[in-house]
């Protein structure tokens, strides 16, 4: 058995990457910020006037006022998630409705070619969009504050009724932008549904969309991992490296916390992504976990 030595580190270095993706109808906070230049990069254009930004490339505008949601979702992103292996899940898949082909054909050949304006086209299929997809005639349908709740992995999520929602649905983003125009966002769909990594990727297009062409904003959420999930990836390190692989230590991980309760914290445990896992080895591999040590937070007040 490895022998555990704690070392103390400062809570302002335990940051989890994940974003917590929430409605935009909620209790929203206003606040005055300093001018700054807009450095806007054109990706793509779906219509003459919609255009997608990469992360990063621009920053927010002038005397802008936007509005963070404070309110959590009905459900846990845990409890959205679908495990076919379960007879009353599997029940649920196979009578579930699917959203048809006004959105795209799913057993259509997919379009020649990657799909564009992505780093990771080898997760997406490249589809021809339908009707729905494409129309601008219904005005009910774009919003200065469109909902959104995070994709999680599977075609299906749970929702609050005990009813199932076709998560393609929710690859269309209509929208009205800062100066009223319609905008839509037609996301691919993963090759596979299933795809942890595709997943992240498609929540984080998603969210940057909204951001980039709306005031609705998504709150970070900082979720530091506790001792019990740093003891466990000590042990599942070798040399600083995941002794099975990273594929395999992310999913172990994932298995052995997400939805569980630890006393001495809020709630229960997050699902964990390979980004937020790779931040923690990475951030204190080489002065802690490559030597064998675990991190552990500091307490306030306490003198080091």
């Amino acid at each position: 058995m490895r022998k555990v030595i704690q070392l103390v580190t400062h809570p302002e270095d335990d940051t989890d990457s994940e974003i917590e993706l929430l409605p935009s109808k909620s209790l929203t906070k206003k606040f005055a910020r300093p001018a700054s230049k807009p450095n806007m990069k054109l990706i793509v254009a779906h219509h003459a006037d919609d255009s997608m930004f990469d992360a990063g490339d621009e920053e927010d505008s002038d005397n802008e006022q936007p509005k963070f949601s404070l309110v959590t979702p009905a459900m846990k992103r845990n409890q959205r998630i679908l495990d076919p292996s379960k007879p009353e899940h599997a029940a649920l898949i196979a009578s579930a409705t699917k959203v048809g082909t006004e959105y795209y054909d799913s057993d259509a050949q997919d379009v020649p070619g990657d799909v564009k304006d992505t780093s990771k086209p080898d997760l997406f299929r490249n589809v021809a969009w339908g009707s729905y997809a494409t129309s601008y005639d219904n005005e009910a349908e774009f919003v200065k504050e469109p909902e959104f709740t995070q994709f999680v992995p599977g075609r299906f999520e749970l929702l609050p009724d005990g009813t199932l929602r076709d998560q393609k649905s929710k690859l269309i983003i209509k929208l009205l932008d800062k100066a009223g125009r319609k905008r839509i966002f037609a996301n691919p769909p993963p090759r596979d549904w299933a795809s942890q990594e595709a997943i992240t990727a498609l929540n984080k297009r998603t969210v940057q969309q909204i951001r980039r062409n709306t005031n609705v904003r998504f709150r970070e959420v900082v979720r530091a991992y506790v001792p019990e999930e740093r003891r466990w990836i000590l042990e599942n390190l070798s040399s600083g490296k995941p002794t099975q692989g990273w594929k395999t230590f992310v999913e172990d991980f994932n298995k052995r916390f997400e939805g569980m309760k630890i006393a001495g914290a809020i709630g229960t445990r997050p699902y964990r992504s390979h980004s937020s896992l790779t931040k923690e080895v990475e951030r204190f591999g080489a002065d802690f976990y490559v030597k064998g040590l675990m991190p552990v937070t500091a307490r306030k007040g306490k003198k080091e």
